[in-house]
């Protein structure tokens, strides 16, 4: 038994040292000194100085304060500076260091506000690099209904953009139905309208198979009224049973029915197989050039299309002067050549002539615009109105996010013209104009506009005032404003060339600059035009070759030896459309959402006759014009 002991008390000898070694190692850990990690706490003067900067509209300060507290912060308090300085960065459109600061944000450790906050942000700039996808798989994990209403409807917004930029149509549509509910009575007509293109997008059997409800649910009235009227359009007997249903099913819906008709309840009823056109254009005097082109881009359309339509050109004549026209007698010429449409007249007097004459028994495409908005049955009115390029420019400045615009424009009736005409769709978008300024086109220097309207005049007289307080010389270098998010330019080619270099020199920076076709000659120079560099126009199909090169009515006139086809290029693809429209004339004229792929741009007709055009962007780059991708109105 004594070995048993034995062991039993080696046993017990090793654990009571084990035990004794463990004292001993708590009793000296218990003496060391205890570390308690303490968060940095940010400087609140700097935060201070960062929400004064921004306040103050200096985002490029206020967003490099916010990265300097973020770089001595942690957790949380590193996580939303980092946002903010993404913030401020985006509202200059930094976008590169916008995308880098939100890159660095732990969102997990955001408020669930800030967390949508941070997502918005996030699909905002990558619709500025038109990338839709990714944009709707940023927003895509949150349920919306955790958001603010504010929150809500920023996300609808960008989901709707996204949509367009991938032509989703049904979602688009299903977006503005859901965003409906959250806006104010004034906000909500704008959003049917959008709604309404986005359903007149979709085919009848779509707009039967994916209706998202049943009567009188409201999402299912719009889809029902929507197929109803795309069906029936050219069958006013069936249109009318079918409204009479639709009020039945949906008698509390909010649209009006009767409005949405409207645009297809009129319009032309030209037989399919068309015998005569007759061509109203003049011969001599000062549209003669202009008629010469148009006519050979008729000419050119209608030998492509290898037509057996007869072509009759009826001279016609105005005096600038007394206004006299003989346009209406030549217009009953045409009628009694049993003609089934007049193209033409050119000139403006002619056109008011037919406007206000008797009513027109065959209909008349006019080859220019008058700028009241009369309308007259069988008139419909097309041209290349520059008040059209500057409309597709402010919807342009709209679809990139812009917000704030600054504009120089020459002084003068075009000037005033194409200006206006910006101003008053850039404001219907929301947008807000901080400056303008206006140019003699006989002046080559334009420092004296140019300094005040990017405020470098202002950003001298705080460096003086700071100079007095301090009383000590520092170096400077004046900063032009920070809240522009573009400038829209005004100007024909040769003040373009001369106003961008010098918008460059006065410290223009990086700010995005756009302009009408009006700044582009319409062909290449590039030795010149490598003054206009980065500048954003739009232009007609038809001046991108690469665009218009399977266009057989392009390639025939472009391969003519006549040194004119560059020059009046515009001219040539306005006749070609003046031409192509007739047979696309019925289904344009009922509906202000149908369209038409021209050599001058995306072609519709709204409710007085106007032909719109939306048309392609581009930029230059080194002296040439390179069409922009994803542009697409």
């Amino acid at each position: 038994m004594f070995p048993y002991y034995q062991s039993l008390i080696q046993i017990m000898n090793s654990r009571i040292n084990l035990l004794l070694l463990f004292v001993v190692i708590f009793t000296l850990s218990a003496c060391q000194p205890t570390t308690t990690i303490i968060p940095v706490q940010a400087d609140s003067s700097a935060i201070a100085l960062a929400e004064e900067a921004e306040k103050a509209g200096d985002y490029l300060a206020a967003a490099q304060q916010y990265l300097d507290l973020a770089s001595t912060s942690t957790d949380q308090q590193q996580a939303l500076f980092y946002f903010r300085a993404a913030s401020t960065f985006w509202q200059i459109n930094q976008f590169e260091q916008a995308t880098s600061s939100l890159a660095n944000v732990n969102r997990s450790l955001l408020s669930v506000a800030k967390q949508f906050d941070a997502a918005i942000l996030d699909a905002d700039l990558a619709l500025s690099q038109s990338e839709a996808e990714r944009a709707l798989a940023v927003l895509d994990p949150y349920d919306i209904n955790n958001a603010t209403l504010q929150q809500q409807q920023s996300i609808l917004k960008l989901k709707i953009r996204a949509y367009e930029l991938t032509e989703n149509w049904l979602e688009k549509a299903n977006s503005h139905i859901q965003l409906a509910t959250l806006l104010a009575d004034f906000e909500r007509e704008q959003n049917q309208q959008a709604l309404w293109q986005a359903l007149m997008m979709l085919t009848p059997p779509s707009l039967d198979l994916f209706n998202p409800g049943i009567p009188p649910a409201v999402d299912s009235g719009w889809f029902a009224l929507a197929y109803a009227i795309k069906s029936y359009q050219n069958n006013p007997d069936a249109m009318i049973v079918a409204m009479e249903d639709w009020h039945r099913n949906y008698p509390n819906h909010p649209a009006n029915p009767e409005l949405y008709k409207k645009s297809v309840s009129t319009g032309t009823r030209l037989p399919q197989q068309l015998n005569d056109i007759a061509i109203l254009l003049p011969t001599t005097g000062n549209y003669a050039t202009a008629a010469n082109a148009i006519k050979q881009g008729i000419v050119a359309a209608h030998y492509a299309a290898q037509s057996n339509t007869r072509l009759h050109f009826i001279d016609v004549a105005t005096d600038r002067n007394s206004g006299i026209s003989n346009v209406w007698q030549q217009y009953q010429k045409a009628v009694a050549l049993n003609a089934n449409l007049v193209i033409g007249p050119l000139d403006k007097e002619s056109i008011r002539i037919l406007a206000e004459s008797e009513p027109l028994s065959v209909p008349v495409l006019a080859l220019n615009r008058l700028s009241s908005q009369l309308q007259k049955d069988n008139l419909f009115q097309f041209g290349l109105a520059p008040e059209d390029d500057a409309i597709s420019a402010a919807n342009y400045a709209t679809r990139q996010g812009y917000q704030r615009a600054a504009l120089i424009s020459p002084t003068g009736d075009w000037g005033n013209r194409i200006s206006s005409a910006f101003t008053d769709q850039w404001i219907s978008n929301g947008g807000v104009l901080l400056n303008s300024a206006h140019y003699n086109s006989s002046d080559n220097d334009f420092s004296s506009i140019i300094t005040p309207l990017l405020g470098l005049a202002a950003s001298k007289q705080r460096y003086q005032s700071l100079k007095q307080t301090l009383g000590v010389s520092a170096e400077f270098e004046p900063r032009r404003r920070q809240d522009i998010d573009f400038l829209f330019l005004v100007a024909r080619p040769l003040k373009a060339r001369q106003l961008l270099p010098q918008l460059r020199f006065h410290r223009s920076g990086s700010l995005p600059v756009i302009a009408t076709s009006h700044a582009y000659s319409g062909y290449e120079n590039s030795q010149q035009d490598i003054d206009i560099n980065g500048l954003l126009i739009n232009d007609i199909p038809w001046i991108f070759h690469d665009l218009a090169a399977n266009d057989p009515a392009y390639i025939a006139l472009h391969n003519n030896p006549s040194d004119h086809f560059n020059r009046y290029i515009r001219l040539y693809a306005l006749g070609a459309d003046s031409y192509r429209l007739i047979s696309q004339l019925n289904g344009l004229s009922r509906s202000e959402n149908q369209t038409f792929q021209g050599a001058t741009g995306i072609l519709s007709i709204n409710e007085i006759g106007h032909i719109n055009r939306e048309i392609p962007w581009a930029t230059f780059s080194n002296g040439k014009i390179k069409p922009l991708k994803n542009t697409s109105p």
